[in-house]
């Protein structure tokens, strides 16, 4: 049996797949909270509280369970506008927000359909323009993956955090539809915690997102910086994952290591083709290169990879930058500056789809 890094003997393994793809075994454990929470933070790296919400999960069980069925309402073909139209998402609704119909962007092929509202008070409109997305994950056919997100006004244009009013109401409208996401943003030890660590007297979740991680799917890795924001939590509440979550520094490093080391021994995964590997050799000479060429996720040989290419997968987790998450676990992702923005990448365990909260934070 494989032993960790700590000598803690795991409580079960899962095969590690996604999109295809195989990563090996992987094992879990007793967990353990990040000892300390702050040094974490500030040096770009996630912050693990176990069971930080697990208390609150029996409270929204049926809010979990009705999120379930409009997950499957939409793999089933049906229209998230009509199903928001009826109980129990119209009596939450229909008093606060005045639908306005939906629309797809037939150029974004993951997208599935945008349902549009306005925040209301009566006669009176609070905030234009405010929207649930609901999106594929990823491209790949047997990946069932589904976000659903919640912002306002043209999308990847405006200037989100510079409209708090905006960002106050497309919050409201993620509470309406998925009441669940008080496990966040009620749970005064989490606050507490972001304060301390962030060293402010208030935090506010914006910019949110629902995810249904399914068998075989799962985010590649990525960050979520966006000026304004402090960082992301993440909360899973049905279903479990496995995170490699890493500062940039630290992904950088790795990279550059295990360029060398397969260039020195001559022992590259059969996955990277040749002219990719010259690619790589050349990209980890040079740090600035490197960093431009992760921003850009779209470098194929870097893709393949740190997100495709199993004895890299393994090398992180040998290094401990995986853990497994379970439901009423909750991450703390910094994303502040560059080197020091923690990325991120997910994979689905088990035969089960699963929901997850992740919301940015801002700080006052």
């Amino acid at each position: 049996m494989q032993k960790l890094a700590n000598d803690v003997t795991p409580l079960a393994s899962y095969l590690l797949t996604r999109r295809g793809h195989q990563f090996g075994e992987v094992f879990d454990h007793a967990p353990n909270s990040t000892s300390d929470a702050l040094a974490a933070w500030q040096n770009g790296k996630p912050v693990f509280l176990p069971n930080c919400c697990s208390a609150e999960l029996t409270e929204h069980y049926k809010d979990i369970a009705q999120s379930h069925k409009l997950y499957e309402a939409i793999l089933d073909e049906q229209e998230c506008d009509a199903v928001l139209a009826n109980p129990p998402y119209s009596q939450r609704l229909d008093k606060y927000f005045e639908p306005l119909g939906s629309s797809v962007n037939e150029g974004d092929s993951q997208e599935i359909e945008t349902v549009l509202f306005d925040a209301i008070d009566g006669d009176e409109v609070l905030a234009e323009d405010l929207w649930l997305k609901v999106s594929w994950l990823s491209f790949y056919e047997e990946d069932a993956s589904l976000r659903f997100r919640f912002s306002f006004g043209v999308d990847n244009v405006e200037d989100v955090a510079a409209d708090k009013q905006r960002q106050h109401y497309a919050a409201l409208l993620t509470d309406a539809v998925f009441p669940e996401s008080r496990l966040i943003t009620q749970n005064k030890a989490l606050k507490q915690q972001l304060c301390e660590v962030l060293d402010c007297r208030s935090v506010t979740f914006v910019e949110r997102i629902i995810y249904f991680n399914s068998p075989d799917g799962g985010a590649y890795l990525h960050h979520d910086r966006e000026r304004g924001h402090a960082g992301v939590v993440y909360a899973q509440l049905s279903g479990h994952t496995y995170w490699l979550a890493l500062a940039k520094h630290e992904l950088m490093a790795e990279i550059t290591a295990f360029v060398n080391q397969s260039e020195t021994k001559d022992r590259w995964p059969e996955s990277i083709s040749t002219s990719q590997r010259q690619e790589l050799i050349d990209i980890s000479r040079n740090s600035e290169n490197l960093s431009v060429e992760l921003e850009s996720f779209s470098n194929d040989a870097l893709i393949q990879l740190i997100n495709e290419t199993e004895s890299f997968v393994q090398q992180l987790i040998a290094n401990g930058h995986g853990r497994v998450v379970n439901p009423g676990d909750v991450l703390l992702l910094p994303q502040e500056t560059d080197m020091n923005c923690c990325w991120h990448s997910v994979f689905c365990l088990g035969e089960e789809s699963g929901e997850a909260l992740s919301f940015a934070i801002r700080s006052a």
